[in-house]
């Protein structure tokens, strides 16, 4: 087990190293080139951007599907719970409280349960909708697949804990996790799992376009 968890974290320093060489070529690239006058607020605009542009009622992609919108705020927020989780992992202590707390571990796992099963709903979605295909890759599916994955071990690992099962299940379920996690790190860069560097940069480009325009905010009929 240690020696996966070694692993694990080799691939996590690559991920890092990886995510902040895609960061350092964002800063290079610098302010977007946009020749034209602007006639209103860059700031304003980027605050909207990262701020009241997200909400669902603002998102036509979101209102229109509120389902699968609050299935994948779901999904994310499992993933960054994960991580959490990950990091916490590799602590001697910290997995000695959780194994002291089954109460708290059982109310953890059915969290990523939630954050698993949600997952595996938009993976079939994507399969099966007609609208979602033509505009879905072999990345995709990949990077939800192990993005649920990680997840999934996770979850396996903390009910293991929270019902009290035999300590062979647990380091087992513990492994995969730890193994679930060096599959995801080192995807990462590479796929659309990248877009957590890019997201705010892309943020910042709409918003930039958009405030220079006098478009967003939006203003009050």
């Amino acid at each position: 087990m240690k020696v996966i968890t070694i692993v694990a974290l080799v691939a996590l320093a690559f991920c890092i190293f990886a995510c902040l060489c895609h960061f350092f070529r964002i800063i290079r690239l610098g302010k977007p080139n946009d020749l034209a006058e602007h006639s209103g607020s860059v700031t304003k605009g980027v605050v909207y951007a990262n701020t009241q542009a997200m909400m669902p009622q603002n998102k036509e992609s979101a209102y229109r599907h509120l389902p699968t919108y609050a299935a994948g705020m779901i999904f994310h927020l499992g993933t960054f719970l994960t991580m959490l989780l990950f990091v916490l992992s590799l602590f001697k202590p910290v997995m000695e409280f959780f194994m002291r707390q089954q109460i708290i571990s059982l109310l953890i796992g059915i969290c990523l349960a939630v954050g698993t099963v949600c997952g595996i709903a938009l993976f079939i979605k994507r399969g099966i909708s007609k609208d979602l295909q033509p505009i879905s890759n072999v990345d995709d599916y990949i990077s939800n697949a192990f993005t649920t994955l990680f997840q999934a071990c996770a979850m396996l690992t903390f009910f293991a804990i929270g019902f009290g099962c035999s300590n062979l299940f647990f380091f087992k379920s513990y492994a995969a996790f730890h193994l679930a996690a060096t599959l995801l790190f080192l995807y990462l860069p590479f796929g659309k799992l990248r877009h957590v560097v890019y997201y705010f940069a892309a943020r910042y480009h709409l918003g930039f376009f958009y405030g220079s325009r006098n478009t967003w905010p939006p203003k009050k009929a």
